[in-house]
């Protein structure tokens, strides 16, 4: 088996292991043309992750010539002029460099490898051993730097239009005789990274997706520790500035998202744009609209409100939910029905309304404008009164169910009622009549009012009503407590008078030992001696007049009799008193 086939079986092996890691060959002295006799060295370079035991194998022209990383030419010849690649264990070969060595006079040497915006260095050198003089420089044959004594020519941030044939003349002092020499070479200026371009993930781009835009671009193999910055824009305006990051993205995607983006790549020299990419996202559903039956609702109405949008041709069979809202605050919550509905409606239903449509796949919500409905009154809401405002017992009441009608179409039906009681059934007739009040007709009215076409029903506050009585019955009322008062002091007087005649009758019927005195009765008793006493029926005070027979008419008598023994003085009237 030849070398060379031996090589490409290697390169097809690796391919198909689908080996990631390729070395880069440099030179030392980084010179790509160097003169016989000259020395050079070779370095096969690994980036990291280095392979673990890796061993290095050169290979020149595609055949095998030296094992290990580095590979020396000392006093080149001709003979090594040619391609040069490396490879480790694992790893993929590097890619073919081009080393010429040459035997002439001058020779135009540049750097190994050229990246857009390096600083590079052309050399015009002469064969060793011999002394230079001045040196000229052309490219494509046109003069890029006069005769000088340096032979070197600084071209600072060389691009890639840079490329192309270069030149260079030189003296060269030769056993006293001056000869002016060409060298040239071509020069291939490489991308530091290619131009970017930017790709969009998912694609095509819904709404409510999660989108990913991603800066791609390929630094080259030979400057592999190139650190790029990243930037993104849409329609001409800057959406992330330059960083580290070659991504893009945002979430739940919106049709105002859609428009012209494209990104931009940096290093400290060179910048590079993308073409632009247009992004259309498609709506799931257009923005909800909240609208009412009627323009017009009135108490009692069945009101209904619809929120209505239309699905995407591009989307079919979309699962999508509603809910509803009054004030800010939810009324019916998510749910597959587009319609939500009172059922006769009042006027604390009226407000601010709106709806939301949600998608069940991805979450995506949107919000209807609001919507401010008013519900009207069919009736103002209903007051009782009496008239007059004060009834006396026996003169007629009346009582009055007040509202006010805003529809001319409505017929009103009153009802009465008294203590929860119903006193009067539903009828047109707006009052309650009673044509002689009693007492028992006080107590707490209210009044209800209804319609026949859609049910609706007020109810007023309640109403005291007080029915006063007629003066002969207040003055009744007040006497009689008086009179039984009387009794009861007159029945109490009675028991104490009838209480006090017994004992004074108990004490007559006791023995006594002293002798009859001439007062004494044939039986030898003490004559008793009767004392008497007057109460008035009114009480006595200081201002009040002298008593007269005539004010006493109505007076009560009373007596006691008091025995008294004739060792007894006789005891003091007072104490009748208080046996009374």
């Amino acid at each position: 088996m030849s070398p060379k086939f031996s090589v490409l079986l290697v390169l097809i092996i690796l391919k198909r292991a689908g080996s990631s890691v390729r070395p880069v060959v440099t030179f030392n002295p980084n010179w790509d043309k160097i003169f016989t006799k000259e020395s050079l060295t070779m370095t096969c370079n690994v980036r990291s992750p280095i392979p673990a035991d890796i061993s290095y194998t050169w290979y020149k022209d595609n055949i095998w010539i030296h094992t290990g990383q580095s590979f020396v030419i000392e006093g080149a010849t001709t003979y090594n002029s040619g391609n040069y690649q490396c490879k480790g264990t694992n790893t993929d070969i590097s890619g073919p460099v081009r080393l010429d060595i040459s035997n002439g006079w001058v020779i135009l040497q540049a750097p190994l490898y050229i990246h857009e915006g390096d600083d590079v260095t052309l050399r015009c050198h002469h064969y060793p051993g011999y002394d230079g003089g001045q040196s000229i420089f052309y490219k494509d044959n046109d003069i890029k730097r006069k005769w000088e004594s340096v032979s070197t020519w600084l071209i600072n941030k060389i691009n890639v239009r840079e490329s192309g044939g270069y030149k260079c003349q030189k003296q060269v002092y030769h056993h006293a005789w001056n000869y002016r020499e060409n060298g040239g070479t071509s020069i291939s200026i490489k991308e530091l990274f290619t131009t970017p371009k930017i790709k969009v993930t998912p694609f095509p781009v819904k709404e409510g997706d999660n989108i990913t835009a991603t800066c791609y671009t390929n630094v080259s193999l030979y400057r592999p520790e190139t650190e790029l910055q990243f930037a993104f824009y849409k329609d001409g305006r800057n959406v992330q500035k330059f960083g580290s990051f070659d991504q893009y993205g945002f979430h739940s995607a919106k049709p105002e998202n859609s428009g012209e983006y494209y990104c931009e790549v940096s290093d400290k020299s060179i910048r590079k744009k993308s073409k632009e990419l247009n992004i259309e996202i498609n709506a799931f559903f257009t923005h909800p609209k909240i609208i009412m039956t009627s323009n017009q609702m009135t108490e009692g109405d069945n009101m209904t409100l619809t929120c209505y949008t239309e699905r995407s041709e591009l989307i079919p069979d979309t699962g999508l939910e509603f809910a509803f809202y009054r004030d800010g605050k939810n009324v019916q919550k998510f749910s597959l029905s587009n319609q939500y509905e009172v059922q006769s409606a009042e006027p604390n239903h009226s407000g601010i309304y709106s709806c939301e449509v949600r998608s069940s796949t991805n979450d995506l919500t949107k919000s209807s404008e609001e919507l401010y409905i008013q519900i009207q009154e069919l009736f103002s809401h209903p007051g009782i009164e009496m008239i007059p405002d004060v009834v006396k017992e026996g003169n007629q009441m009346i009582l009055t169910c007040n509202t006010s009608i805003m529809r001319n179409d409505v017929e009103l039906q009153f009802a009465f009622y008294k203590n929860g009681q119903n006193i009067q059934e539903f009828s047109s007739f707006h009052q309650y009549e009673v044509p002689s009040a009693q007492l028992g007709d006080s107590g707490n009215y209210y009044c209800e009012v209804t319609t026949s076409i859609n049910n609706v029903n007020k109810k007023s506050k309640e109403l005291n009503v007080d029915i006063q009585g007629n003066s002969s019955t207040e003055l009744l009322t007040i006497l009689l407590p008086l009179a039984l008062g009387m009794l009861l002091i007159l029945a109490a007087i009675l028991v104490t008078l009838f209480i006090c005649s017994k004992r004074s009758f108990v004490k007559t019927q006791e023995p006594t030992t002293e002798e009859p005195t001439s007062s004494s009765n044939f039986n030898g008793d003490v004559q008793p001696e009767v004392a008497y006493s007057v109460l008035a029926r009114f009480p006595m005070s200081q201002n009040a007049p002298e008593t007269t027979k005539e004010n006493h008419e109505n007076n009560v008598v009373y007596a006691a009799v008091k025995h008294r023994s004739r060792r007894q003085p006789a005891t003091d009237l007072d104490s009748i008193y208080q046996n009374i």
